[in-house]
């Protein structure tokens, strides 16, 4: 599935492959952070600069979780964004700050097994994925 937006080009496989030929590549922390840097962030997605030459886009893009509170000693995601999906709050996320921080013209690579996102019982995350795409580039997805 291919998405053309304004604000560049946005590809979704649904399998895994090879690091294509984009500028940025979401991934999940759990393969991020010990190759890339960082530290889970519950609320905002964070960009590093690829240097490993691992053949992985030159900018990684990690996911933020829901945010969370504690209540009575326990982690539970704020009132607030218990409706949204944790997938369309990661991409959405993910792609505000990759527009902020590399302009209107990157290509984003979304890989789903990279994100964590790729079990295939799971039919609301893919559609979540899409959606979030849709709402931030505001344009229709094409096959």
């Amino acid at each position: 599935m291919r998405i053309m937006a304004p604000l560049g080009q946005v590809k979704v496989v649904a399998s895994e492959g090879e690091a294509a030929d984009a500028d940025v590549a979401i991934m999940s922390g759990m393969w991020a952070f010990d190759r890339y840097g960082g530290r889970p962030n519950q609320e905002t997605a964070q960009i590093r600069q690829n240097t490993s030459g691992d053949g992985f886009p030159d900018w990684i893009v990690i996911p933020p979780f829901r945010p969370m509170v504690v209540r009575d000693g326990k982690a539970e995601v704020r009132e607030d964004f218990k409706p949204v999906s944790p997938a369309y709050f990661a991409v959405m996320e993910s792609l505000r700050l990759t527009g902020e921080e590399l302009g209107d013209s990157p290509s984003i690579l979304l890989l789903l097994p990279l994100m964590g996102m790729d079990d295939p019982s799971d039919e609301s995350t893919p559609i979540s994925v899409a959606q979030a795409i849709d709402d931030f580039f505001g344009a229709g997805i094409s096959e």
